[in-house]
């Protein structure tokens, strides 16, 4: 190894050569300078450690150091290690800790926990989580865990770290984002504790909104509103609404099942000859097949979407077709964007007024409370039939335990007599509500 004293002029002049060569400092022990044969110049320090093992740390790149703050570092760098450390092998373990807290943040194990639970591998002796489930998770995972705490290593974070990012996403986005939000982290704290990434969950006492019960059934002027609104669509300035997106919100009004079961239905899930539909345990909310009896009405809706579709030459084994992809259903959220944009819109006479052309803006209605208000109907004396039948209607497990829990799983035909009654009677009231019927 040639040997110079370092000066900023003679360091200039070092010309590159076909091979790499190492220029070892005359006035300070330890320190050279690499040349490479494309002319790149850095410093180095090396040195031997009591047990005999030779190190080199690299201290940066020529000219940003210069040779006086090169020859201090390496003052430095010969001063530790005559004081017993190992330079080098503590920036290796620096590195090597920070690769591991990339590998190991919030936002790396939470892939891992979505990716796992896709397949039922999330948790012991685990199932693949249903579809819909593993959309809101992965949405909720996108939209609040990883933009607030993505990039924090899971094992670090603490009780007030996180309660400071759900207290900040329910101002910033809402109550229900900051609680769902919550609820996924709780979720991939759970898997890391199983794959012992981490030993605790500090989630278990982060306060997030609690779940705030509606009780909102819409009243007839209401219900009529809706539907007159689903109606004039097209004529309504600044509402733009899909006519399948139409027949969607009629099906889930009419038929009183969840959105995404409505907005997911596909083609082979209808019998026309049983007057059926099907819903496959993969796409209900607590995992049972669920048979929903159709009216005319409900069949009539699906008619009309098929023949939509149809109409804008698209082939899809699904009757709400996403216009992109004809492979995919429409969104789920879809639906509800929707009816956000059109509920505006809508207004019903003001009981208030004497002037029944004086009206009211028609607000703080969901499409859930369409399922909620259809449920109401049914078992009110209007139509005066069992809230048991209702549950089953609604599918709800609540209603099914012990051993009808058991028997609806050989039984795929469970009262489907008093379902039917109970969906036609429903169909005929909206009807006559909305007056498409007397």
């Amino acid at each position: 190894m040639p040997k110079m004293d370092f000066t900023a002029a003679r360091v200039a002049a070092i010309n590159p050569t076909t091979a790499l060569v190492e220029y070892q400092d005359e006035r300070q022990p330890g320190l050279s300078l690499r040349v490479t044969p494309a002319g790149a110049k850095s410093w180095t320090v090396r040195y031997r450690l009591k047990n005999g093992d030779r190190k080199r740390v690299n201290l940066g790149a020529y000219p940003a150091l210069p040779v006086s703050v090169a020859r201090s570092e390496a003052a430095k760098v010969v001063g530790d290690v005559a004081r017993g450390a190992d330079p080098a092998g503590e920036r290796d373990s620096e590195r090597k800790a920070g690769q591991e807290r990339r590998v190991n943040t919030v936002a790396a194990i939470g892939e891992a926990y979505l990716e796992k639970a896709a397949i039922g591998r999330h948790r012991l002796n685990g199932k693949p989580m249903r579809p819909s489930s593993l959309a809101q998770d992965t949405a909720y995972f996108e939209n609040v865990v990883r933009p607030y705490l993505g990039s924090r290593p899971l094992a670090d974070l603490t009780r007030a770290e996180i309660q400071t990012a759900i207290d900040k996403a329910e101002t910033e986005k809402s109550k229900s984002a900051a609680r769902f939000g919550r609820n996924v982290l709780q979720r991939i704290y759970n898997y890391a504790i199983w794959q012992d990434i981490v030993v605790s969950d500090p989630t278990r006492f982060v306060s997030a909104p609690t779940w705030t019960e509606r009780e909102r059934v819409l009243t007839d002027p209401e219900l009529r509103a809706m539907w007159k609104g689903l109606g004039m669509v097209p004529s309504i300035e600044g509402v733009s609404i899909s006519p399948n997106l139409v027949a969607a919100i009629k099906l889930a009004a009419v038929t009183l099942q969840r959105r995404s079961e409505v907005i997911g239905l596909r083609v082979d899930e209808v019998d026309r000859t049983a007057r059926t539909w099907t819903i496959p345990g993969t796409r209900t909310k607590n995992g049972r097949t669920h048979i929903v009896p159709l009216s005319d009405l409900a069949l009539s809706l699906i008619d009309e979407a098929v023949m939509l579709r149809v109409g804008m030459g698209r082939e899809s084994q699904f009757v709400f077709a996403a216009r992109r992809d004809p492979n995919a259903a429409i969104g789920a959220m879809a639906l509800t964007h929707a009816w956000r944009r059109l509920v505006p819109h809508l207004t019903i006479p003001d009981p208030t007024e004497k002037d029944p052309k004086r009206t009211k803006p028609l607000a703080g209605i969901t499409p859930h409370d369409l399922r909620r208000t259809g449920a109401t109907a049914i078992t009110s004396e209007r139509i005066g039939i069992p809230r048991f039948v209702v549950s089953q209607v609604l599918n709800h497990t609540s209603d099914a335990g012990g051993t009808a829990a058991v028997t609806a799983v050989y039984d795929r035909n469970a009262y489907l007599r008093e379902k039917r009654a109970a969906l036609d009677a429903w169909a005929i009231l909206l009807q006559t509500i909305v007056g498409e019927k007397r």
